[in-house]
């Protein structure tokens, strides 16, 4: 193997020998997107911490909105299939990466696992063609990873539900058309999953997401602190099969996996970077290429 070929394509442990055709495809189509759409615009997106909107369309066009969601248009990936999507966007770029996870596995994998069948076919077609897009409201300011303590509260009201509570560090958060918001039933005391929906391109009243600024990482995905002030959600806008947190962990335990596979594409990018630096670095009158 040539270096150059090891830089590129570092598998020192060979591990995409044992990929399919199709799934050395999708590894392909998904790096080629990478390379094409999202390195080109992602630094200057990163340094005005603005998401790259303009890329969407290309997103859409190669198919993989939806990951192992089964149907709707969306592509019904494998664990591994999943997988190698979050590491090839990990590889080019860990914001992008992370507006997909939130949009495609945890709102639409929640309404996905835990809806009914006319919710699934209410959101998810237009979410896999990324006419909407969702995010996933269940971290809270004093309870980040022990998200099983949240403290959101919804209560019924007749043919509704009345939620309040804080959310935050919610990607896409601030901008999405279909948030799904885990809250506390004061009845049973069981956590449910509500679909809160922009009306008009507007939130509802009592609904106030604000985007936190002054990331350091991953500034290219907006997040945010979201207050919910007696906010009125429709019954139909209960997904049916959330009834405690153990559903709620069956969209943890479908999307998790993908945290570690994007932080082995970001090694890869970090080795390829450091690798053509040192290849390429010129010191003291000579340069790397001399000692390889």
């Amino acid at each position: 193997m040539e270096t150059n070929d090891l830089i590129d394509h570092p598998d020192f442990f060979m591990l995409d020998s044992d990929l399919s055709e199709k799934e050395i495809a999708l590894r392909d189509k998904i790096r080629a997107f990478g390379l094409e759409h999202v390195r080109p615009v992602i630094n200057d997106h990163w340094e005005r911490a603005e998401f790259p909107y303009e890329i969407l369309p290309a997103l859409k066009e190669i198919g993989i909105v939806g990951s192992f969601v089964q149907g709707y248009g969306a592509p019904g990936f494998s664990r591994r299939e999943a997988g190698l999507l979050s590491r090839e966007l990990g590889r080019i770029d860990g914001s992008i990466c992370t507006f997909l996870g939130v949009h495609a596995n945890l709102c639409m994998g929640s309404i996905f696992l835990l809806g009914n069948e006319e919710q699934r076919q209410r959101w998810l077609p237009d979410m896999t063609a990324l006419d909407k897009t969702g995010a996933f409201a269940l971290t809270e300011p004093n309870h980040g990873s022990d998200s099983v303590a949240l403290e959101t509260s919804a209560r019924r009201d007749g043919d509704s539900w009345v939620l309040n509570g804080h959310k935050r560090w919610i990607g896409n958060g601030h901008a999405a058309d279909v948030t799904v918001v885990y809250a506390r039933d004061e009845a049973d005391g069981e956590v449910k999953a509500f679909v809160i929906e922009k009306e008009d391109g507007e939130f509802p009243d009592g609904y106030t997401p604000e985007v936190i600024e002054g990331k350091v990482g991953k500034r290219s995905i907006l997040q945010a602190d979201i207050t919910i002030d007696n906010v009125r959600v429709s019954n139909e806008n209960q997904l049916e099969f959330g009834q405690s947190f153990k559903d709620v962990n069956r969209v943890l335990q479908a999307t998790r996996g993908g945290a570690s596979w994007e932080a082995l594409g970001h090694a890869m990018a970090a080795f390829e970077h450091a690798s053509r630096y040192a290849l390429n670095r010129e010191q003291f009158g000579g340069s790397s290429q001399s000692g390889v």
